[in-house]
């Protein structure tokens, strides 16, 4: 008997030869208009907005519109394209991706924000960004280097992520998108949008299962997302979001056969804002924040299984801040944030308490064509003490060349684990905050609309990190270390739909007393992606290709994970709404691809379906 997978590999096979053999037809005309032109985009890496061109922070900026193009569905599989971004997916759809290195930072160093709500866990300092669904997602910026000035504790960077808001064109707008793939893998979405009067509202929901690709990788989750604003008088806008996110997965041990992991863990969060602009200068926001994160894991046995994690933690959190456009060309963001909460252990004897609460303050000078942007901010913390993180960059652009060159000084800070610190068997309650000082320099250059390099030197001189001691079996502030690096990428343009980047990023990360590289942080990632749009066509080609510099003899990397994926707008009256079929590989040429022994990686498999708009 032929088996299920068998005709859901064989249908999604034919679709995507036939959606490829009809896209090599003469493909329609391209205007100038519908040209892949790049336009500068607004960034918030001070907190407030500024376009990309005038900042002087490193960030890379990823829209709905690219995203959509991506053979991507969660923010992990987003990310692993981008320059200078490593993320680590344990193995195959569904599965978790905890692990994730900007500029060869530790995950513990990356801070992750979605509706400024920061989402990782108060034990430890990292999120699941498999389980982050990219169909509400407006943009993702990625804020390389230290960050504190603004952020807070963020090391290495930021991610920050930012969602739709309603179609003020659109009194109703619904979309939906459902696939299937092998070993039965379903995704389905749904939402609806509209505006009328002065209340506008959101609504989606996704559901998503998989048989996995290995013994024991099943996995599945359903989440929803809500969003209401509703408009004040002529300036004030009050806004409401909600987040709701349930998954389930399994993940098999090969270094422990009797058993296997599963793993459950719910994600909630609510915001609740009020902005509002008293003058044509000025704008007020004041914010309110909820966020409760659970995570449980039983090891499964033939017979029986047995609870080995459950962790769960709940913070509550508030800010203000001020945006004003002051005389003598300033643009003045000030705010204040304070969070609080508690986090509780299956090995703790006790849950435990966390607070922060800080002040900052970022200014931008406009000095003729350059910008000049100061910050400064102050972090006041239950557990470990306060910090200070200054800034201070500047940004130069050439008009002549539609070029720029930017540079940034900033001290940073990242809080000890709480894990590593009340942990009953290996922590140290003496820790202190890991703090450095970064150094970014360089620019970009586009001569004409077919061609743009960028090119970024970093630098981070990191003190007191976080060390595992043997010989205590304790954890301990003892190394001094630098991270160091380059960052680059080329990419092409035509007028006829054709576009290609190539990117690269080197990173050396050495212990400044012994002169010793340190392993298992990736030293080389090369990215790739072509992109062609004809006619009713989208082809998207995307390659990464990682140095892992790893300790696991078993690694076998150095070489070009290529994913692929094929649109196809179908001709249909627009009264009746836009259908477009679409069909992913994921490891086009089947790459014999590991990184450790655990987890080991899907060979090539196939997914199609159908996306709706209204």
């Amino acid at each position: 008997m032929i088996s299920s997978a068998f005709w859901t590999t064989a249908c999604i096979g034919a679709l995507v030869l036939l959606l490829f053999c009809i896209s090599i037809a003469p493909a329609a005309e391209l205007s100038p208009e519908n040209a892949y032109v790049i336009e500068p985009v607004v960034v918030t890496a001070t907190r407030s907005p500024v376009r990309e061109d005038q900042t002087t922070a490193n960030v890379t900026v990823i829209t709905a519109e690219e995203i959509e193009r991506l053979p991507a569905t969660n923010v992990a599989e987003v990310l692993q394209y981008l320059p200078g971004v490593f993320v680590e997916i344990d193995s195959g759809p569904g599965s978790p991706a905890n692990g994730i290195s900007i500029q060869g930072c530790e995950t513990r160093h990356v801070a992750v924000y979605q509706d400024n709500v920061p989402l990782e866990m108060m034990a430890n300092p990292q999120t699941d960004l498999a389980y982050l669904p990219v169909d509400n997602i407006e943009k993702i910026e990625v804020v390389k280097g230290v960050a504190s000035a603004a952020w807070g504790s963020s090391l290495g960077g930021v991610i920050n992520i930012i969602t739709k808001d309603p179609d003020r064109k659109k009194p109703l707008s619904i979309d939906a998108t459902g696939s299937c793939g092998e070993n039965h893998t379903r995704r389905i979405r749904a939402g609806v949008s509209g505006f009328k009067g002065q209340l506008g509202w959101l609504v989606s929901g996704v559901h998503e299962k998989s048989d996995g690709f290995f013994d024991h990788s099943e996995y599945r989750q359903n989440g929803g997302y809500a969003k209401l604003d509703y408009g004040v008088g002529q300036t004030g806008q009050v806004r409401f979001v909600a987040f709701s996110n349930t998954g389930r997965d399994a993940e098999w041990l090969p270094d422990e056969p009797d058993f296997w992991d599963d793993r459950e863990q719910r994600r909630a969060y609510q915001t609740l804002s009020f902005e509002t602009a008293p003058t044509d200068a000025t704008i007020l926001t004041v914010e309110l924040r909820h966020h409760r994160y659970e995570t449980r894991v039983d090891d499964v046995y033939v017979d029986h299984r047995e609870l080995y994690s459950d962790y769960e933690d709940e913070l509550w959190g508030g800010s203000a801040r001020m945006q004003w456009d002051a005389p003598r060309q300033h643009a003045v963001t000030a705010g204040c944030d304070i969070d609080w909460g508690k986090y509780d252990w299956t090995y703790y004897q006790e849950a435990y308490d966390t607070r922060n609460w800080a002040v900052w303050v970022n200014d931008t000078i406009a000095m003729g064509p350059v910008h000049v942007n100061a910050g400064l901010r102050y972090d006041d913390n239950f557990n470990f003490g306060n910090e200070l993180s200054p800034s201070l960059g500047a940004v130069y652009p050439f008009s002549r060349y539609d070029a720029l060159i930017r540079a940034q000084v900033s001290r940073g800070f990242s809080a000890p684990p709480a894990s590593l610190v009340n942990d009953p068997t290996y922590g140290n309650p003496d820790l202190k905050a890991e703090t450095a000082v970064n150094y970014q320099i360089g620019g970009q250059i586009q001569p004409n609309r077919y061609f743009k390099v960028e090119l970024t030197f970093f630098r981070a001189d990191v003190d007191d990190l976080i060390t595992y001691n043997y010989e205590t079996e304790r954890h301990q502030n003892i190394e001094t270390v630098t991270r160091q690096g380059i960052e680059g990428g080329v990419s092409v343009f035509s007028d006829f739909g054709l576009a290609f980047h190539f990117g690269g990023t080197y990173v050396d990360v050495f212990n400044e007393k012994t002169d010793e590289r340190i392993e298992d942080i990736p030293k080389l990632i090369y990215t790739a992606r072509v992109l062609y749009t004809g006619g009713r066509f989208t082809h998207t080609l995307v390659g990464r290709m990682v140095d892992h510099n790893s300790s696991f003899p078993e690694t076998r990397d150095k070489r070009f994970v290529w994913d692929y994926k094929l649109t196809f707008r179908l001709p249909t009256p627009t009264s009746y709404g836009r259908y477009k079929l679409f069909a992913n590989i994921h490891n086009l040429t089947d790459s014999d691809y590991i990184v450790r022994p655990n987890w080991p990686k899907p060979g090539r498999w196939v997914e199609g379906g159908l996306q709706f708009v209204f």
